[in-house]
């Protein structure tokens, strides 16, 4: 069995996640997921099975 550990981050950060938490009705591991999903898909290190790159990362470089 594996234990569930609790991270507590800096106070100000917790102040801000339990905002964006609240704001959406969320339980705060589930906004944890939630934030590290969405910013590890923005960022190209998860992806999520559509093709294509995101609009934040098109530039003349990859413009077909």
């Amino acid at each position: 069995m594996q234990m569930e550990r609790t991270k507590v981050f800096e106070p100000e950060l917790e102040e801000a996640l339990m905002s964006f938490a609240t704001s959406r009705q969320m339980q705060r591991d589930d906004a944890i997921r939630q934030i590290l999903r969405n910013w590890l898909l923005n960022e190209g290190y998860l992806h999520s099975g559509d093709q294509g790159i995101p609009p934040e990362k098109l530039n003349a470089s990859n413009d077909d």
